[in-house]
């Protein structure tokens, strides 16, 4: 019997509204909400007429947003979050926008529509990426020529981050039934398989004049912040 197999660990993180109970709710539902404010800070409007919310199945965007010159909102993400999205479009304020709502699964790449979106959201999604760069950059030819790219980013691996998963802990023990430290760690370590420092580098690399916030502490350093936004238009694109 091969005793070197990976480690099993509880899969809860997604189940009965899990997710949302530990991380919109107390200080959480405060640091993230302020992450959402954060992305639409200094953006015109004008970008916000198609988006595609990448990998916000979970906690939408939208929610946060106000809906001006939205004419349609994509997510893209797991298939389990379909019913959840879909159900957006019974909202009051997504029906009195006229807002179009629509749910890609990431597994079924024919569906993707090219040179559509004029706005891409991630917050924190692509520090979920495996193999970064290249499926980073196979995201951009559904995006118009002069889009726009809004990504929040946690400053993982980084110190503060690193003290608050100490805390966070401590809430999602219960919610995600880890048994100990050491099962959140694995599981954030499957989780957030690209630091952020190789993200920026490789936007930094494919984009000019990127601009970027940091918080809370505005310094332009991974270590002592607890995550970032940065916004970056296609049309810098250097190849």
């Amino acid at each position: 019997m091969n005793k070197f197999k990976k480690a099993k660990l509880p899969n809860y993180v997604y189940k009965n509204n899990n997710y949302e109970k530990a991380n919109y709710s107390g200080i959480t539902k405060i640091l993230y909400t302020i992450n959402h404010k954060l992305m639409d800070i200094g953006v015109n409007s004008k970008f916000n007429k198609h988006i595609l919310d990448v990998g916000g199945g979970a906690i939408p965007h939208l929610n946060f947003m106000k809906l001006d010159n939205i004419a349609s909102y994509t997510v893209l993400d797991s298939p389990k979050f379909k019913k959840s999205i879909m159900n957006l479009k019974n909202l009051n304020r997504v029906k009195n926008n006229k807002i179009k709502i629509i749910f890609l699964d990431y597994n079924k790449k024919s569906s993707y529509k090219k040179n559509i979106y004029t706005r891409l959201l991630s917050s924190h999604t692509l520090e979920h990426f495996n193999n970064f760069e290249e499926n980073f950059l196979k995201l951009l030819p559904l995006l118009k020529e002069n889009a726009l790219i809004s990504s929040a980013l946690p400053c993982d691996p980084g110190l503060t981050w690193r003290v608050l998963q100490f805390f966070s802990y401590l809430k999602q023990k219960k919610i995600y039934r880890w048994k100990n430290f050491k099962q959140k760690d694995l599981d954030d370590a499957r989780d957030h398989v690209t630091p952020v420092q190789n993200i920026l580098k490789t936007i930094n690399y494919y984009f000019s004049n990127n601009k970027i916030i940091y918080f809370p502490f505005l310094l332009p350093i991974v270590g002592i912040n607890i995550f970032l936004i940065i916004q970056t238009k296609l049309d810098t694109f250097r190849s």
